[in-house]
């Protein structure tokens, strides 16, 4: 599928499920086990009240657990959901062997404290701003907006609530184009205290039967 199709598809995509309103279901798989809630697929406009409606019903979890997700196809409501994380005090792991990209990332960040399992992947990348889908191609990524810009304050407030100041929101956009992807090293991740540790007992996994086939489907073999 060339880049200009999956822009039209992405947009009919995101349009459908705004029109549905905040009741709109959701492609995220979220299951609660014990004082974990567990997460798979891409973070969609449906994704922050499926998630909110579960830790309401279920008031003893205390971290919600990635697996393999994706980016999100509605920024605005993913970082609204990650806010509320923060604000509900809970912690975020990625487990092993878990991939996590883009918003996938922001949201992870939403974490008072985060962990990942032993091989887990984080990927970032700049974000672009597109317009006339159907009938253009153009597209401008982050990095080519002065840091001055406007466009630059959903994401960049949003980096340094988490972390306390702007430096991975700078890095990220710089480290990879829109069309791309740039996995974390060990030493990215401690120089912007992505995580504060790799966890020795990683919880089991309750999507293990799908687990390798969404894997596969948000990054292949993630190669850096």
């Amino acid at each position: 599928m060339s880049q200009r199709m999956l822009r039209m598809l992405l947009t009919f995509l995101v349009a459908a499920v705004l029109l549905t309103g905040c009741d709109a279901t959701t492609v995220t798989k979220a299951v609660v086990e014990g004082d974990k809630l567990y997460l798979l697929g891409t973070f969609d406009h449906g994704t922050y009240k499926e998630v909110l409606d579960l830790l309401d019903s279920h008031p003893d979890v205390r971290t919600i657990v990635f697996t393999a997700n994706g980016g999100s196809i509605d920024d605005v409501r993913t970082l609204d959901l990650g806010r509320e994380l923060r604000k509900r005090g809970l912690n975020t792991h990625l487990v092993s062997n878990g991939v996590i990209v883009s918003g996938g990332v922001s949201l992870f960040l939403s974490g008072v404290r985060r962990t990942t399992g032993h091989g887990a992947q984080l990927g970032v990348h700049s974000w672009a701003q597109c317009w006339d889908y159907v009938f253009s191609s153009g597209c401008q990524d982050a990095q080519d907006y002065p840091r001055t810009s406007e466009e630059h304050d959903l994401h960049g407030d949003y980096i340094e609530t988490m972390l306390g100041d702007r430096e991975f929101y700078w890095f990220s956009i710089g480290s990879a184009p829109s069309t791309s992807v740039h996995w974390l090293s060990l030493s990215e991740a401690e120089r912007y205290g992505i995580y504060e540790a790799t966890a020795t007992v990683d919880p089991p996994n309750p999507f293990s039967s799908i687990f390798a086939t969404a894997r596969e489907a948000v990054c292949g073999r993630c190669a850096p």
